[in-house]
């Protein structure tokens, strides 16, 4: 891949990946100099019944990931492998690093709108689907970079682009492609089970009939999870700093 499709890759932060490497690629001008920065592509894994209906990191398009089945939460994961887009990241990884995370939800899937009789036309009840979408949420965090594993180092072009995981509770954790991926189950894991703990269920709403008898308590949940901080990933640094141990090690 020449250095001309390189920086229409990364110029292109939002659009395809199609024609660019899945892996980080080094390019000029971006942030000045050769190799300055990175372009990564960006995948996203969902731990919860949300389902995860778009957003970007830096700008990067994040994938639209459905959730799992709510019998399988903290059970089951979804996604990975699939990118709609790419972000641009500094070459060396250095304490401190941030990125902004933009995501949007869906956090009732499995409620659906009626439809119209036929004497009115048939097609889905527009008024239903109105109220179904005040329920939508979006959310915007700033978030810092965990320290790579070993056999990156502060090196972010080893890794293979940058993952997101979506904890329960809007709580984000960040790492760098499938590195390790199977030996960093039980972590993965071990952080959604800590997100658990940080908020309360939604109610389950799949009809009408439901929303109507859980409204209020849908109303309390979305306040509640706008003001919910971001706690699982700089606990996890922190933690991470004091032992100074990579899980992989």
């Amino acid at each position: 891949m020449n250095k001309t499709m390189l920086a229409s890759c990364g110029i292109l932060l939002g659009l395809s990946l199609s024609g660019c490497s899945s892996a980080y690629q080094p390019f000029a001008g971006i942030v000045g100099g050769k190799n300055e920065s990175y372009f990564a592509p960006v995948e996203a894994l969902v731990y919860t019944d949300d389902n995860i209906t778009g957003g970007n990191v830096n700008g990067g398009c994040i994938p639209g990931t459905n959730g799992v089945d709510l019998d399988q939460v903290g059970k089951r994961r979804y996604g990975g492998g699939d990118t709609c887009g790419g972000m641009t990241i500094p070459a060396t990884w250095r304490p401190g690093l941030t990125v902004r995370v933009h995501w949007r939800v869906s956090p009732y899937p499995d409620w659906s709108p009626g439809y119209y009789p036929r004497e009115k036309g048939g097609g889905l009840n527009q008024e239903q689907l109105t109220i179904m979408k005040q329920y939508d949420e979006s959310y915007t965090a700033i978030v810092p970079l965990p320290p790579p594993p070993p056999n990156i180092g502060t090196n972010l072009g080893k890794s293979g682009g940058i993952t997101v995981h979506f904890l329960a509770c809007n709580q984000l954790f960040i790492d760098y492609g499938n590195t390790y991926e199977d030996k960093l189950f039980k972590r993965d894991y071990g952080l959604m089970a800590k997100s658990l703990k940080l908020c309360s269920k939604r109610p389950v709403v799949k009809s009408m009939a439901d929303y109507r008898k859980h409204k209020a308590r849908m109303d309390e949940v979305r306040l509640e999870r706008k003001n919910i901080p971001q706690v699982i990933l700089p606990q996890y640094i922190q933690e991470l700093n004091e032992t100074g141990i990579y899980p992989t090690e």
